[in-house]
């Protein structure tokens, strides 16, 4: 059974091209702004140069020594920052110190799709200049002006070092990764730092690999104060780039980007937009099991995305694990004159076996949520829980229990009247009110609208007969005479001051569209990939012992960096110890090696010196 549902990949979506020359290309594809290409080693290289360029054009660009990697039985390239298009990728080995062009290959052209930037963190954005769009990227995919491109990997996190600008006149250096993002915020604010910076994570980057980690998620990305505009973009390079043991929290800034990375066994939150944050922008991340909290229900890890106190944020394209408590929007009851969590966009989102708060939404009135594949949901879809609009659009509901629940009416005050819960499924919280637009619901165990049979209110969400409907101010929530602002539905989605243009898939196209190349995820869906069986997990809202120990289990497949600089090696054996005769060899530029041969050799993710 484990082995069956458990599979680390290093190929998928891909298209294998035969070699007219002496490196073969085993698979190449165009992905998200991005194209890879992997190839069989080549005996008597000792490193490889890739090159990019438009398909037909006789300009290659090279790339960055650091996206060429070594993977033992073969090599990776992957060129990120590319537009929309169609490209090619040229592997050229290097033997005895020269560029061997005549072994060289040249991959069939490869199409590159752009990324979705449809949401709230890209509302209301500048069109031009260093705080385009969100992160460090345009927003036609290439990197902004003058940007920073910092590499990290598990042997480099704790030494990597940069000097930058601190003010007009000084500067100042900082080493390790979490130093350096916190050196970042520092020259910022200090007023010398005027760049964009793109960190990008090669590999399994633990926490114990870091420099420092901080209490809660462990890597916090923190502006000096509230909203600091921080094009800042933090991304996985191919299919294999992730955060083992440790989360990311984002404070006080505005204009950041997370991407292309997964989150295995984080601390506390998977991520946290923990307050005072704007237009940020989370997608195509693989989100599993956080550590067991000390809370009942944290037996999954607490949340995987929470947002308090922010706005304008989009969490696109994520790929959810059979997490727990999913998607908090929390800005706490009492929130006063603190700025709500609000403005906030959940579209083309794979809730893969996830329990609940999918996502659960707390005081604002323009939550839109989207374009969903709600997949097998052990507890419940949309959460209306206190004072909250939520437009619900274009989603595919498959045996998801309650699709969507508003506290202290419909199906959640059924609950309490049945005797199943004193407090609903929410917490008894005053509720909300949802709109409901061209959904496609089946196998929910409760849904009811204002067309079914109910009492006044009693319903969990009010389905329109348009997308440009309006719902009328008598529509409230059931407890809106116990607060002093009854909730009524704000009607944001047709305001286009409060809503940005969106044309929505069709429903039915959902499900095939997550689980395609360009879907929820990492690129190729990730190296790490987990198959349900719908038949026993349907509801199961249980953790499933044999994904856990995978996830414990979890190695990267890295080796290193055809320049030396292995990213893979847990460990250095003085020379006494013997590695294992069986397994393969490799030297210190990942070249497959005897088992006859001397010096440093890398024998199953360890570095021996051989005699």
């Amino acid at each position: 059974m484990f082995t069956k549902r458990f599979t680390i990949l290093a190929m998928a979506f891909a298209v294998t091209i035969v070699s007219h020359a002496g490196i073969t290309v085993r698979n190449a594809a165009g992905w998200l702004e991005t194209a890879w290409v992997e190839w069989a080693l080549l005996p008597g290289a000792s490193s490889y140069n890739v090159y990019v360029g438009e398909a037909g054009s006789a300009s290659w660009t090279r790339l960055d020594t650091e996206l060429v990697r070594n993977y033992g039985t073969y090599g990776r390239a992957d060129a990120l920052g590319l537009k929309a298009g169609t490209y090619q990728l040229k592997v050229v080995p290097v033997i005895n110190g020269k560029e061997a062009e005549g072994e060289a290959t040249v991959a069939e052209p490869l199409y590159v799709k752009a990324h979705d930037r449809t949401g709230y963190a890209h509302f209301g954005r500048d069109l031009s200049g260093l705080y385009e769009g969100v992160g460090a990227y345009r927003n036609d995919g290439t990197l902004k002006d003058d940007a920073i491109i910092v590499y990290v990997t598990a042997e480099t996190a704790k030494t990597v070092t940069v000097t930058w600008p601190y003010t007009a006149t000084s500067t100042k250096t900082y080493t390790g990764f979490y130093s350096i993002v916190e050196g970042y915020r520092k020259c910022i604010y200090a007023g010398g730092m005027k760049r964009p910076l793109v960190i990008r994570l090669i590999g399994t980057v633990k926490a114990s690999d870091m420099d420092r980690t901080r209490f809660g998620q462990g890597l916090d990305i923190k502006g000096e104060k509230d909203y600091t505009e921080f094009p800042f973009t933090l991304e996985g390079v191919g299919n294999d780039a992730a955060l083992y043991g440790l989360g990311v929290q984002f404070s006080q800034v505005t204009g950041a980007e997370m991407r292309n990375i997964g989150i295995l066994l984080c601390k506390d939150d998977g991520i946290e937009l923990n307050k005072h944050n704007s237009h940020i922008w989370l997608h195509n991340l693989d989100l599993f099991y956080g550590q067991v909290g000390s809370d009942a229900d944290q037996v999954k890890g607490d949340g995987a995305i929470d947002i308090k106190y922010s706005s304008y944020c989009t969490v696109a394209y994520n790929h959810f694990f059979d997490n727990g408590k999913c998607c908090l929007i929390d800005p706490s009851k009492s929130y006063g004159s603190e700025t709500p969590a609000d403005f906030l966009t959940y579209h083309h989102n794979w809730f893969d076996h996830a329990d609940s708060r999918l996502p659960r939404c707390r005081h604002g009135k323009a939550f839109h949520v989207y374009n969903n594949y709600y997949d097998g949901n052990g507890e419940y879809g949309v959460g209306l829980a206190s004072n909250a609009c939520a437009f619900v659009e274009a989603n595919w509901f498959r045996n998801c229990r309650y699709p969507v629940i508003n506290s202290g009416q419909g199906t959640d005050k059924n609950l309490v009247d049945a005797k199943l819960s004193t407090k609903g499924l929410l917490s008894g919280e005053d509720g909300g009110v949802c709109k409901f637009w061209n959904n496609h619901v089946e196998g929910a165990e409760s849904f009811i609208t204002q067309r079914d049979d109910h009492n006044a209110n009693l319903y969990d969400a009010y389905a329109v007969a348009s997308r440009d409907e309006k719902i009328p101010e008598t529509v409230k929530a059931l407890k809106a005479e116990l607060v002093k602002t009854p909730t009524t539905y704000s009607n944001f989605d047709t305001d286009e001051g409060m809503i940005y243009p969106s044309e929505p898939d069709s429903p039915e196209d959902v499900p095939s569209l997550l689980m395609g190349e360009y879907g929820a995820g990492r690129c190729q869906k990730g190296d790490f990939q987990w198959h349900f069986d719908n038949a026993s997990e349907d509801g199961n809202k249980d953790v499933i012992p044999e994904l856990r120990e995978a996830l414990e289990n979890y190695r990267s497949s890295l080796v290193g960096f055809f320049s030396g600089t292995a990213t893979g090696i847990a460990s250095v054996s003085d020379g006494k110890a013997s590695p294992s005769a069986s397994s393969p060899r490799y030297d210190a530029s990942g070249r497959r090696v005897t088992s006859s041969s001397s010096g440093i050799t890398v024998v199953d993710g360890k570095k021996y010196i051989l005699k």
